[in-house]
This record gives structure tokens, C-alpha cells and sequence, in this order.
């Protein structure tokens, strides 16, 4: 072979490559996989008789729904743009968290409740958690109560018993009247000698035992968790007691 066929066939082959090289699809590289979200879901199903006052807001029945959400664990760091939803309204980032208080109303209390997180580049997550029960303060009712006498404290639950905490306090000082925990039944009584005359009195029961169940799956941190604690409150007013004589 001559000199100059050894030469047109180098080129040729090198050619044959280049263009062989080109006609190759680039090599993509792959995002890695997003991080895990951490995510604390808060539920209060909140039955408050009255607040502040005994007549402002009467018998205010409302699911106040708190969602911590972390990118990657526990200790990531605050995600502040993502879209959470619960019982069909939007949640506010407040801080570090989202948070919502959701009125139900006293004759329509949710048995369960749904929550939304939508974050740019991921699927939403969505859950369903039942709401195991509502805890409703029965007595004392938002009222004008004589000082100088026991007060009776009772409460129901809709489905079941369960422990709860009690406690009162003079709404105006701060002063703690009645603290009880994990009581086991369902009333005790809020002392004549603990109760101050015209003054604001704040009382509440809240469970003392907690409802909690772990999110499981790729798309949460480890440690994801729902938490669900129903409460109930009422403000009322003392005056001193009857005296005799006219009205």
C-alpha cells in the first residue's frame, strides 16, 4: 500500500470517528433526590364556651391546626414557601411554622381532618387523621357567678373518658386558683376560698394524654409525626356575694 492510501484511510477513520462522537447523546447528569421533609402536624380540636370575657365569642367550636415543616430532618431548616391546606383553608407561615385556627362550628364538628403540603418540584403530600374525639367544658357556662361559693367544674367527652388537666386562674392577675392533672374522672370543684370577687376567672381542660402517629414513607424525615390534643375553655365574671336589703 502506497504512502499515500496509508494516509487517506487515517483520515478517513479518524473521520468515521469524529462523527460517530457526535452523533452520541451528551451525558445528562441526574438532580439528586430531593430531601426528606420533616413534618409535625398539630391538631386542637378547641371548644371554647367563651374567651376573654364571658360574652365574647359563645360557644366558638374551632380545629386549630399547627405544621411544622423542616427540609431533611428535625434540625433542617424552616420551609417557608410551600402551600398547606387543611379543612379547605390556607395556613399562614407564622415565625418558623404555618398555623391556622378553622371554625367549625358547635353543631359540626369534623371527625376528621386533612392536610396538604404542596412545595415547587415535588408531588404534594396529602394525609386523612381522624379526630379521635372533642372534649366540651359541660359547667360552669359563661355566666356572672356569685363569689363566697363552690364553683362545680364538669366536662364530657364525645366518645370516650379520658385524663385530663384542669386549671383555673384570675384572668386580670394571673394568679393560679385550681391546678389538677391527669384527673381521672369527670368534674371536681373550683374552691369558694380560691374564688376573688369582681374579677375574670379563665378555667380549662385539656387531655392529658396526647393521640400521635408517626408519617411514614420516602417523602418524610424521619421522626414525621401527627399530633392531635382536644381542649376546652370558659371565661366568666364573680361578683361579690348577695348582700340582704333592697335590690
Amino acid at each position: 500500500m502506497s504512502a499515500k492510501h496509508t494516509f487517506l484511510t487515517g483520515v478517513l477513520l479518524c473521520a468515521g470517528a469524529a462523527l460517530a462522537a457526535a452523533q452520541e447523546p451528551p451525558v445528562l447528569e441526574t438532580a439528586p433526590p430531593a430531601k426528606p421533609l420533616f413534618v409535625r402536624w398539630t391538631a386542637y380540636p378547641t371548644a371554647s364556651l367563651s374567651r376573654y370575657d364571658f360574652n365574647n365569642d359563645v360557644d366558638q367550636f374551632e380545629v386549630r391546626v399547627y405544621v411544622e415543616l423542616r427540609l431533611g430532618s428535625q434540625e433542617g431548616p424552616a420551609v417557608p414557601d410551600a402551600v398547606v391546606t387543611s379543612l379547605g383553608e390556607r395556613l399562614d407561615f407564622v415565625t418558623d411554622h404555618y398555623e391556622k385556627r378553622i371554625v367549625t362550628g358547635k353543631d359540626a364538628r369534623p371527625a376528621e381532618i386533612e392536610l396538604e403540603i404542596a412545595l415547587k418540584g415535588r408531588p404534594p403530600l396529602r394525609e386523612r387523621q381522624p379526630l379521635p374525639d372533642w372534649l366540651v367544658l359541660a359547667e360552669p357556662r359563661p355566666s356572672v357567678l356569685e363569689a363566697g361559693t363552690d364553683i362545680g367544674v364538669h366536662w364530657q367527652f364525645d366518645h370516650f373518658e379520658a385524663p385530663v388537666d384542669v386549671i383555673a386562674y384570675d384572668f386580670k392577675t394571673g394568679k393560679e386558683l385550681l391546678r389538677r392533672v391527669n384527673e381521672p374522672g369527670t368534674s371536681v370543684v373550683l374552691p369558694a376560698a380560691a374564688i376573688h370577687s369582681d374579677t375574670i376567672i379563665r378555667l380549662y381542660v385539656i387531655q392529658s394524654w396526647l393521640y400521635k402517629r408517626y408519617l411514614d414513607g420516602p417523602a418524610y424525615a424521619r421522626g414525621s409525626e401527627v399530633v392531635v390534643i382536644p381542649w376546652s375553655q370558659v371565661f366568666f365574671r364573680t361578683r361579690g356575694p348577695a348582700r340582704g336589703g333592697r335590690p
